[in-house]
């Protein structure tokens, strides 16, 4: 009923409310009937009360779903409208510029995107109408080939940037920019399938949105490139509308939120990146594939204080606890411990970490729910740009967003090294850490990764009868791992460019596997096997070049660059500043079967007819140093001295794990014949506390009078000058050992002020009976911990020292 005007007569704008009032008593009235109507049915028919119970609670759930949809959609809307209005009244809601001082507010950014968003909306329409829509058709079966966009209207309301962070330390020829994206649409977006129309409206988006300016050049445009991509998967939301509306219902609505966010994942998330062409003779696949910056090792050990989130009738309650891990896409979980608040689950995990500056591991704690949404028992998140600066880090970490609980996690950050000697040192590490950890062989911890550029293949193989040109698919494989490529429809030399990355056990003995099938006829076109102890004698560790393909008839060849990284806690200068774009240049063409780096094709060869690896490096490093000294004229003394470098890195022991490692073992008893014991510190400045793990000792001396010239050690730790009962922290009692492992965490509260005036007190003690005549006294050691790097984590090994001759260590003068 339309609104009388302001000057109409009193008597008109009287009728007008009389009428409104009437109409709706009548809505009212039929509403009621119509309820009546279904209550009379249900029992006319005899259905079972049930169904009313169950149509009830999906009502009510609906209800408030949509009312909590309107009402943040209401909010978030209001504030892209109107900022500034708003932001006293949403405290939540607040831009990051407001909390963060190294943020900076993008105003004339958002004014911009303002003028702009009609054209924009304009160009968005025509690429789905004309590129998506084609392409959605050509993938559906024939009975949905009716498949259009009916309505693609985004809206009057633009995405605002709430704040823009600026990255200008980093390489000289990049830019990175981080604009957090608050995206409140109007949108209806709707499409048909024979006549039935489904689509979504109030779109909403919020997330970290990286934009990289890669690389500057000298002439216009100045930058050549640029890549758009999420740090982390952004939050989503949207309403349904028409037939789509009828998945807006409990499970289903749920459902239909993971698809989107992650087919949203799979295109903007990292490790997948959106490149933008700027300049002429720009590669793209140089933006798009380059080297990660490492990789980051999780073990997920334990839990305590959980929520109940399970009530049973007696009141007493548990929960069935697992943890899910996400960096960037990926995302793992743990195993389900069931009934208890107390898990334990000592599982490790390796996530791969494109970009440390401003990614997050997320730490998420659910309890498992068969047949309804799991609860959610906590969450923290973890700042990788920290860890990869302290190397390691052991936390019991306090859960978000609940009452109580905490979960006890490692993280090591690895490096990616391209030393064919670094294996070594990380392989005897992993066994050394598997026999002393049995998890670690259920988990099959990795040492190196493998990157894979796949640009191309030719002369690939017609139909024999029909001379149809296939239409190839890669299937790349090592060990238990597969990834397939894209299918490239009707072409018998496929442009694929994509990449690959595989986590390898021992590169030594495995093999990457390449097939090429026929999606058209499903059978196999031809395949290559390359041993990746080839990549451990290349120049870098790289192989860029043809790979002859076995197929019933022609030359086939595929075209890819290989490399290989070890996995490595130790930090070196020359694997920081290693290259990150590995993988990004297209192979060169060369000729078939000729390797387009000719020395690392030959020392392959070698290394394959000999079977030989490490040794053969070392050799070929030696002559080669040899070669290059003699061309620059500096003789044969250069040469020497690299061949000598290597042999000395062969032999050296292998490194701890850990950013700092000191102490190569040359008397494993110590100075004093007692043994050593190795222990790692890391001061946490937010919490001031003084973390201390007690690892294992190592050629304790035998206690006198044991009947089997054995001990029963343990270590008791005093901070000094304090020897209360507070301070006192002890292990546990290892039985009959002389090389006893702890791997036990203790803390301190203590402020950084007053850690530089205490002394750690750390004895080795022979536990024993009330009328034992055995000593108790194995050993002790003083540390000043006024000279701990509280900046970072160490890991050592100290000698153990009789009582009479102990004096103060500092952790300078054990390196």
């Amino acid at each position: 009923m339309p609104n009388p005007k302001p000057n109409a007569p009193k008597s008109m704008r009287k009728a007008v409310v009389e009428d409104t009032l009437l109409m709706k008593v009548v809505q009212k009235y039929f509403k009621l009937a119509g309820a009546v109507s279904v209550v009379w049915l249900v029992g006319y028919f005899k259905f079972s009360v049930s169904w009313l119970w169950l149509l009830l609670v999906v009502y009510v759930w609906k209800d408030r779903n949509t009312k909590a949809k309107q009402h943040k959609t209401a909010i978030s809307q209001e504030i892209a409208r109107d900022e500034k209005s708003v932001i006293l009244a949403r405290v939540e809601d607040l831009p990051s510029w407001v909390n963060f001082p190294d943020v900076e507010r993008a105003e004339w950014m958002n004014k911009i995107l303002d003028q702009m968003w009609p054209y924009i909306g304009e160009f968005v329409e025509k690429i789905l109408r004309e590129s998506v829509e084609p392409s959605v058709k050509s993938s559906l079966p024939a009975s949905f080939k009716s498949f259009k966009f009916s309505t693609i209207d985004l809206g009057d309301i633009p995405p605002r940037i709430g704040g823009v962070k600026v990255y200008t330390q980093l390489r000289r020829d990049e830019i990175y920019m981080d604009l957090e994206i608050n995206y409140s649409s109007d949108c209806n977006i709707a499409v048909s399938i024979k006549g039935i129309n489904a689509g979504i409206k109030d779109f909403r988006l919020h997330g970290t949105l990286r934009v990289v300016f890669k690389p500057l050049i000298n002439k216009s445009p100045l930058i050549g490139g640029m890549l758009v991509f999420f740090l982390n998967n952004p939050e989503i939301d949207f309403n349904l509308t028409s037939l789509a509306n009828a998945f807006d219902l409990p499970g289903l609505s749920d459902m239909l939120h993971s698809i989107i966010q992650e087919q949203i994942a799979n295109f903007m998330v990292l490790p997948n990146r959106f490149p933008i062409k700027l300049a002429e003779g720009l590669d793209l696949n140089k933006l798009r594939y380059p080297q990660p910056q490492g990789v980051v090792r999780v073990k997920v050990l334990e839990a305590k204080d959980l929520l109940k989130s399970d009530i049973s009738l007696t009141g007493k309650g548990k929960s069935d606890p697992y943890v899910v891990l996400k960096v960037g896409a990926k995302e793992v979980k743990t195993r389900i411990i069931n009934n208890t608040v107390q898990p334990v689950w000592n599982e490790t995990f390796e996530m791969i970490v494109d970009s440390a500056d401003g990614q997050l591991l997320y730490i998420d704690v659910f309890d498992d729910d068969p047949g309804s949404k799991d609860d959610e028992l906590g969450r923290v998140n973890m700042d990788l740009s920290q860890l990869k600066e302290i190397g390691f880090e052991d936390e019991w970490l306090p859960l978000e967003d609940v009452k109580q609980g905490m979960i006890h996690v490692q993280l090591t950050w690895l490096w990616l090294a391209n030393d064919p000697l670094e294996l070594d040192r990380v392989m005897e590490q992993v066994m050394q850490d598997t026999r002393l950890d049995k998890t670690l062989e259920e988990n099959k911890t990795h040492v190196a990764m493998l990157l894979v550029f796949l640009d191309s293949a030719m002369n690939l193989p017609r139909g024999k009868k029909t001379l149809q040109e296939p239409s190839p698919q890669a299937v790349l494989s090592v060990g238990q791992q597969e990834m397939e490529s894209s299918v490239r429809p009707n072409t018998n030399e496929p442009r694929w460019e994509e990449s690959f990355r595989f986590m390898l056990h021992n590169p030594n003995y495995q093999n990457l596997e390449v097939e090429i099938k026929d999606t058209k006829s499903k059978k196999p076109i031809g395949g290559t096997l390359v041993k990746l102890k080839e990549l451990l004698v290349a120049e870098d560790m790289v192989l860029d070049q043809k790979f002859h393909i076995k197929t019933s008839e022609g030359d086939s060849y595929v075209n890819m660059r290989l490399a290989l990284r070890i996995l490595t806690p130790n930090a070196n200068p020359e694997w920081m500043d290693l290259d990150d774009n590995l993988i990004e240049e297209v192979p060169k063409k060369a000729d078939p079967g000729t390797s387009v780096d000719s020395k690392s094709e030959e020392a392959a060869a070698k290394s394959a007819a000999n079977g030989s690896s490490v040794d053969q490096s070392r050799n070929q490093a030696r002559s080669s140093g040899k070669a290059e000294s003699v061309e620059r004229g500096e003789g044969d003394v250069t040469a020497a001295a690299q061949a000598e470098t290597l042999d000395n890195a062969q032999t050296a022991p292998p490194q701890e794990s850990g950013l700092r490692q000191r102490n190569v073992v040359k008397n494993e008893a110590g100075e004093f014949e007692l043994g050593r014991i190795q222990m790692t510190f890391r001061y946490s400045q937010g919490r001031e506390r003084l973390v201390i793990v007690v690892h294992k000792c190592s050629s304790l001396k035998p206690i006198e009078g044991d009947s089997k010239n054995l001990a029963d050690p343990y270590v008791r730790m005093y901070l000094l000058p304090d020897k209360s009962s507070s301070s006192k922290k002890k292990t546990k009692v290892i039985k009959d050992e002389l090389n006893p492992v702890f791997d036990e965490t203790f803390e301190y509260s203590v402020s950084e002020t007053e850690l530089a005036r205490r002394t750690l007190e750390v004895t080795v003690k022979n536990e024993v009976g009330m009328f034992s005549s055995s000593k108790t006294f194995m050993g002790t050691l003083l540390l000043d911990l006024s000279t701990l790097d509280v900046s970072r984590a160490v890991t050592s090994w100290f000698d153990l020292a009789p009582e009479h001759q102990v004096k103060s260590t500092s952790f300078e003068s054990d390196i």
